[in-house]
């Protein structure tokens, strides 16, 4: 009996260390993967982020073909803490408002909601964009792709529209 708790002992002191390391290890890599994201968040806050106003040019395109259907041009503010605000050349539309964030690297997600008006003035339904932007390596311009999901009045889904994107900081 004397033999069998000291061999339960032994294997006790031995296992346990092991478990701590392993612990320990797990424990390590998660706090060096966090200090990447803050390093890379850090850099992309010292090349400039999103934060600030961008000058863009947008071409519409057929989702199904690619085909262009109209190039046009916005000028879109990205907001410390996540908002943003769209003015567009088009006279049929609200200002756009949505919220914007930092995926990775240099790589942003927006999404962003605005009115349709008819040509008289009246309420004729909205358009939701849901982009995915990629700053270039001086952070002072970007490309993006996009998607225009277009209800109507009754909000019925209608439309959905594809986008290519260029963009420059404004300063």
């Amino acid at each position: 009996m004397t033999i069998r708790v000291w061999k339960g002992m032994f294997a006790v002191v031995i296992f346990l260390p092991v478990c701590g390391s392993t612990g320990q290890a797990a424990q390590d890599q998660q706090q060096v993967q966090q200090q990447q994201v803050v390093q890379q968040q850090q850099v992309v806050q010292q090349q400039g982020g999103i934060e600030g106003v961008w000058d863009v040019t947008v071409t519409a395109r057929s989702c199904a073909t690619g085909a262009a259907l109209f190039t046009g041009r916005s000028i879109l503010m990205f907001i410390d803490g996540g908002t943003l605000t769209e003015i567009a050349d088009r006279a049929n539309r609200s200002t756009g408002l949505g919220t914007w964030r930092y995926v990775s690297g240099s790589s942003y997600t927006a999404l962003e909601k605005f009115i349709d008006y008819t040509a008289t003035g009246g309420f004729s339904g909205t358009e939701v964009i849901t982009r995915e932007i990629e700053l270039n390596k001086n952070a002072d311009g970007y490309t993006a792709t996009a998607t225009t999901q277009v209800y109507d009045a009754a909000d019925q889904l209608i439309n959905t529209v594809c986008a290519t994107a260029t963009a420059t900081r404004f300063e």
